[in-house]
């Protein structure tokens, strides 16, 4: 009978190893735990276990956050499918600041076609046994708890800094910049003295009777930045946070970030006109002169002209059935006119009053009052002390806004030293369009040789229906119709 065959493994002879180097940063301006630093003590660590260091394949995560999914960081997913018999990393919080996702890194290395070997070069971990699992996991919900002590410390400081009316970091928003009394101390928001001028003259063409377009010129910003710009709060010197307006303690105020541009009338004033030229309230546009378009008639049949170009490129103002007449033959007349009929008036200041509206904050505040109310009834010792101050201070707020209250936007007139020839002579031509639409202006074309005259100016008028030019009906097709019936 023949013995068994038995075969001797020598003892120099080791499985095949593949060895992997995990290397993870979050900042790259942490030169204390580079990369560098990272792969030397790898590479020393294997290198004292008995491996060859420079047969280590190295998986980088740059700009990593330890709490990432390691499903979603490029260097660990490649290191996976390495399918690696040893994984080194500098210290633990490298693999990952998340138990949940150490957990998941542990499930992988111990499947039973891999038992994958994780350890550190600073010694905090062997998964080759029990006992190093298990103080893994204990350091892993250290990191973790750390991880969130930071957030929570971050997420502390910045809303210290907003109820302090600190700016927190980053560019200014427009049209502010950021001050600081030394480099050192905390930063703040100040007017851009070259830029708020602008701001406000933009303002101005825009409740002038302008559009987005026509405003945003003024300006080193886009429409869409200026629209955005206009429907938020910055203008006031206010700032929002995941959409809700940034208020003091007392829960109404907002906190002053920066100086106000905008009053609450003219803010009001602007939001109303922004949602007039949301429904089609539009300044039009026409490739000729745009001055007189919607003033024009025509005298036969009462249709508004257009703008349009001659043959040689000239403006003019056209009624589609009745022919047309030049811009320079109707615009030096219209505007002869309106100098010496209104040239000497004195140019009107509006002067706004009201404005300010409590309501949600009054009602939140009386809400408010009822719920201390109802606490204090039910409760005894030094917690009704505590309310009983809050209360004050709520009925104190409560006093304060009712006194503000004043929702009505109440708008008078005064006169200023300024007269019409003179704000007409610097005017763009959407603020002549709103002078002329404020005196009523109605220009009818006739044809050559009426009795009164080819051009008939009045002022006072009601403004133009938006009368669709039809053509008149000829008699082939007045029988036709005639017929059908």
């Amino acid at each position: 009978m023949h013995s068994p065959v038995t075969m001797t493994i020598p003892a120099t002879f080791q499985p095949e190893v593949r060895i992997a180097i995990s290397l993870r940063l979050s900042r790259s301006d942490d030169a204390s735990t580079s990369l560098d630093v990272q792969l030397r003590a790898c590479k020393d660590s294997i290198r004292a276990a008995g491996f060859d260091p420079e047969r280590a394949e190295v998986f980088i995560d740059d700009g990593v956050s330890g709490a990432t999914p390691l499903s979603d960081r490029d260097g660990m997913s490649s290191l996976m499918a390495y399918r690696p018999t040893h994984v080194w990393a500098w210290k633990l919080d490298r693999y990952s600041r998340s138990v949940r996702e150490f957990l998941n890194l542990v499930a992988w290395a111990e499947t039973p076609d891999r038992r994958v070997i994780l350890a550190t070069a600073d010694g905090s971990l062997n998964t080759a046994t029990p006992g190093g699992r298990l103080i893994a996991l204990i350091l892993v919900a250290l990191a973790e708890w750390e991880r969130q002590m930071m957030t929570e410390r971050i997420l502390a400081a910045h809303q210290e800094r907003r109820e302090q009316g600190r700016w927190s970091s980053g560019f200014a928003p427009f049209p502010f910049k950021v001050v600081r009394e030394h480099p050192k101390a905390p930063a703040y928001l100040d007017a851009d003295s070259a830029m708020v001028p602008l701001v406000i003259k933009a303002v101005g063409e825009l409740l002038a009777g302008g559009n987005i377009a026509s405003s945003s010129r003024l300006l080193p910003i886009g429409r869409q930045q200026w629209r955005k710009l206009l429907l938020g709060v910055t203008l006031r010197g206010w700032r929002q946070f995941k959409g809700e307006l940034i208020v003091q303690e007392d829960g109404v105020t907002p906190v002053q970030f920066a100086p106000e541009i905008l009053d609450a009338v003219t803010h009001a004033r602007l939001l109303a006109r922004l949602d007039e030229l949301s429904v089609g309230v539009r300044v039009v546009r026409q490739e000729a002169s745009p001055l007189l378009i919607g003033f024009i008639l025509c005298g036969r049949c009462e249709g508004r002209f257009t703008g349009s170009q001659s043959g040689r490129k000239k403006p003019l103002y056209q009624c589609a059935n009745h022919g047309s007449i030049m811009a320079h033959l109707v615009e030096p007349k219209v505007e002869s006119d309106f100098l010496n009929r209104f040239g000497a008036e004195p140019v009107m200041r509006a002067i706004h009053r009201g404005g300010v509206d409590h309501t949600a904050a009054l009602l939140d505040l009386t809400a408010t009052h009822t719920r201390i109310m109802e606490a204090i009834t039910s409760l005894s010792g030094p917690s009704v002390a505590i309310l009983a101050t809050k209360l004050q201070e709520t009925e104190a707020t409560i006093e304060r806004l009712r006194a503000e209250h004043d929702p009505e936007v109440r708008t008078t007139y005064e006169p200023t030293d300024m007269v019409l020839r003179d704000v007409w002579a610097d005017a763009t031509e959407d603020s002549k369009r709103s002078l002329l639409t404020d005196k009523g202006l109605r220009v009818t074309v006739h044809p050559n040789g009426h009795p009164g005259g080819r051009l008939r100016i009045q002022w006072g008028q009601p403004p133009i229906e938006n009368r669709k030019h039809t053509r008149p009906i000829t008699v082939a097709e007045r029988r036709m119709a005639i017929a059908a019936e």
